[in-house]
């Protein structure tokens, strides 16, 4: 269920931004792969998720102003 909804706040980033997923992946964590693996099931630890999470927070508060 975690990874459903984690999957589901990054899709919406990508379809908000129009940010492609590996450069979204090399944004985030230096990974452009990321997005991809995550999309075919991979799981991810916590630690990740959360970096993941306050990136995009940060990203959306750089571009609101």
């Amino acid at each position: 269920m975690m990874m459903t909804s984690f999957m589901r706040e990054i899709e919406d980033y990508l379809d908000e931004t129009g940010t492609k997923p590996s450069s979204f992946g090399r944004i985030v964590l230096n990974d452009p792969g990321f997005v991809y693996r995550i999309r075919d099931g991979a799981e991810c630890r916590l630690s990740t998720i959360e970096k993941v999470r306050s990136k995009i927070a940060e990203l959306k508060t750089s571009s609101a102003a």
